[in-house]
Formats: structure tokens, C-alpha cells, sequence
């Protein structure tokens, strides 16, 4: 029986991360990824701040649709495997990753609103940070500044930050 929720556990969390894959490419459809380092310069994406709304209004409450699957899930998992501490401790700390990884990412978009763009979208996961900026192209200062933002808030490294204007 232990050994059946161990399986149980470990398919969930393959299922998730399979979730995520394709949240993740979905979002990224279609846009050229752009590495922020200093001379990066994102090509024009956007067509109309409506779309634009769209995009981040859509991509928000998918976001959060998938997450709170994924959290029921580890939930279910938590509930599950009461007498197998392993499972417990593994479905524990995934837990508490997606949440604090939900925080970074809402920190992120806020703190890159404060700095005067109208919205933003970041996906983050330990060794790759997203971000798609609603503008039709942002410049090198801009890059720079959204670029210190995740850095700070993430943790990540700069090579694992992708940034790009547009979000339709």
C-alpha cells in the first residue's frame, strides 16, 4: 500500500509538470523569446492595447485556474499519504514551492507596473522566469529595468530570464 501512493504521488507530480509544459507553451506560442541581457532589443509584437488587455486578462485567470488544479492535487496527495512520511514531505515542499513561486510571480508583475508599464505577465519556475511586457517594443533601459525587477524577485539568473513585448 505504501508503496502504491508513492506511485500514486509521483504520477500526480509528473501530470503537473506536464500541466505546466503546456501552460507554459501555450503562453509562449508564437513569440520569439528574447535573453535580456544589455544589448537585447525585443521585436514589435503588440497590435492594440485592447488585445493587449486580452491577452493579460485570459492569461491570469489560466494561470490561476492551473494553479489551483495543481494545489488541489498536492492537497489530495498531502491528504493521501498521512501514514507515508516521504510522500508527505515530497508533496509538502511542492506545495510550498508553487506557492512561493506564486508569490514571486505576482511581486514581479506589480513591481513592473509600479515602474510605469500598463501590465505584465510572469511565469516563473526554479531555472526559467517568462515575462511578456504589454508593449509593441520596449528599448534597452527598459529591458534593463524589467530585468533587475525578476532578478530581484526571483532569485534567477540572467540567462534563465526571458523577456518579450507584445501578449497577443
Amino acid at each position: 500500500m505504501k508503496i502504491m501512493k508513492k506511485y500514486v504521488a509521483i504520477a500526480a507530480a509528473a501530470i503537473l509538470l506536464a500541466g505546466v509544459v503546456y501552460f507554459s507553451c501555450s503562453l509562449n506560442k508564437g513569440k520569439k523569446p528574447v535573453n535580456a541581457d544589455a544589448d537585447a532589443m525585443p521585436q514589435a509584437t503588440g497590435d492594440s492595447v485592447a488585445a493587449n488587455e486580452n491577452f493579460f486578462e485570459a492569461f491570469r485567470e489560466e494561470r490561476e485556474s492551473t494553479r489551483s488544479l495543481e494545489i488541489e492535487y498536492l492537497d489530495e496527495i498531502i491528504a493521501a499519504s498521512a501514514n507515508d512520511s516521504e510522500t508527505l514531505k515530497d508533496a509538502t515542499e511542492q506545495k510550498l514551492r508553487l506557492v512561493a513561486n506564486m508569490e514571486a510571480e505576482f511581486s514581479a508583475e506589480s513591481m513592473i507596473r509600479a515602474k510605469g508599464f500598463s501590465d505584465a505577465a510572469v511565469t516563473f519556475h526554479k531555472g526559467s522566469v517568462n515575462v511578456v511586457i504589454a508593449a509593441e517594443e520596449l528599448s534597452s533601459e527598459e529591458v534593463a529595468q524589467i530585468l533587475d525587477i525578476v532578478k530581484r524577485e526571483t532569485g534567477e539568473k540572467t540567462e534563465n530570464i526571458k523577456i518579450m513585448a507584445g501578449g497577443n
